[in-house]
């Protein structure tokens, strides 16, 4: 068994692809067509992280639709993780566009299974929230292993 994507609900397809494609630089797969602005019918795009292979699936539902329920943002869902080169550098790209991170913590020490590890958080455009890291000399990846 493993993890195949993770699933959202949005308010606006276009929208939120538009902001994860620009961001994250997450894409497509070869062959998909985009949304078209306003779509109105029930939509769904994956995209694909070209680096990790992770995926994401965005999903609007129109009024009428039996899974179109009141939106609340962050409803049955937690969080996405973004493992990026440079934590500041990164903000700083954000900052260009307007996104500016709600937390920082910067953690370090022999109590970590890495000896740096920096992390900040973001919310997408239906307020989803986005975990965003580095562990400059060491391997991130290794952190999560270990905590989970």
């Amino acid at each position: 068994m493993y993890l195949s994507y993770f699933g959202i609900r949005v308010t606006d397809l276009r929208r939120s692809a538009d902001f994860y494609m620009r961001n994250f630089g997450l894409q497509p797969p070869p062959g998909t067509e985009l949304p078209r602005e306003g779509v109105s019918e029930q939509a769904t795009i994956m995209l694909v992280d070209p680096n990790s292979g992770q995926r994401i699936e965005l999903n609007f539902y129109p009024t009428g639709n039996p899974y179109a329920v009141p939106y609340v943002a962050g409803e049955g869902f937690d969080h996405l993780a973004f493992r990026v080169d440079d934590l500041e550098k990164f903000l700083g790209k954000l900052k260009t566009e307007g996104i500016h991170p709600e937390a920082m913590k910067h953690y370090q020490g022999p109590m970590m299974s890495t000896p740096n590890f920096r992390v900040a958080y973001i919310r997408d455009p239906d307020d989803n929230q986005i975990e965003l890291y580095d562990s400059p000399g060491a391997d991130p990846d290794k952190y999560h292993r270990d905590q989970y």
